[in-house]
């Protein structure tokens, strides 16, 4: 059995329904302990940075994005795609999204490349009786 929360100025249980992240029982268990650190002059614990939820591009990316070719900024853009995809933060909500955009990107690429790797014709190849089979 999990051991019940208790409350940091008090130590009354938190109730059950609290956010797990309470700390206090009350509001005015929370403002008491806030008014007790600034008049023994400690500072409050830093919050900690939430993460971006988006690759971002800086400064450096986007003017290079802009000066580069076509090519360039799609290979950029598909390896941005593929980094989000797999970062084990991301959302699975977005992965869906991202691997559209992906499969997008990446088939533009090819097109501008004069790809192959995504064109819709099978080719099929015969192979030969012969003890050195030959495709063609």
């Amino acid at each position: 059995m999990a051991k019940p929360r208790v409350c940091a100025y008090c130590g009354e249980p938190i109730s059950k329904n609290a956010s797990p992240k309470a700390k206090y029982c009350s509001d005015s268990c929370r403002v008491r302990a806030c008014r007790e650190r600034r008049a023994k002059g400690i500072k409050p614990e830093p919050r900690p940075k939430a993460k971006p939820k988006a690759p971002i591009l800086n400064q450096r990316e986007f003017e290079r994005m802009m000066d580069d070719s076509i090519e360039d900024v799609l290979r950029h853009t598909r390896d941005v795609l593929r980094r989000a995809m797999d970062d084990p933060d991301t959302r699975a909500s977005d992965l869906p999204a991202l691997s559209r955009q992906y499969i997008a990107v990446c088939r533009e690429l090819d097109s501008q490349a004069g790809g192959g790797l995504f064109d819709e014709t099978d080719e099929t190849s015969e192979v030969s009786e012969d003890a050195g089979a030959n495709v063609v």
